[in-house]
């Protein structure tokens, strides 16, 4: 039987910011980047209700579209206490369908 994939956060090295991963396809993770910004490369970023960082209450924003990168290019530890709001997992999910090959 093979073992279900749980969402979690991480640190994408590459990037230089944290990641929601939920899914994992051989070498590979599929992401949503997080950053304290509203736009990133004159791009819009979507804004959370709540900051998925206890320890931090700045605003937090998601990219609105959903990647993939190596696993070697993210931090072997999980972001510990990291969680979504639930009103926060419906922008989650429209945005899993804008995957970028």
């Amino acid at each position: 039987m093979k073992k279900s994939f749980k969402s979690h956060f991480r640190f994408n090295n590459k990037i230089k910011h944290p990641a929601y991963v939920y899914s994992e396809f051989k070498n590979e993770y599929k992401y949503i980047g997080l950053t304290h910004s509203p736009i990133t490369t004159k791009i819009g970023n979507i804004k959370l209700f709540k900051n998925p960082n206890p320890a931090d209450t700045r605003d937090s924003y998601i990219r609105p579209f959903s990647t993939h990168d190596k696993k070697i290019n993210f931090n072997s530890n999980l972001k510990k206490g990291y969680k979504l709001n639930k009103k926060d997992l419906e922008k989650i999910k429209s945005v899993k369908k804008k995957y970028i090959k």
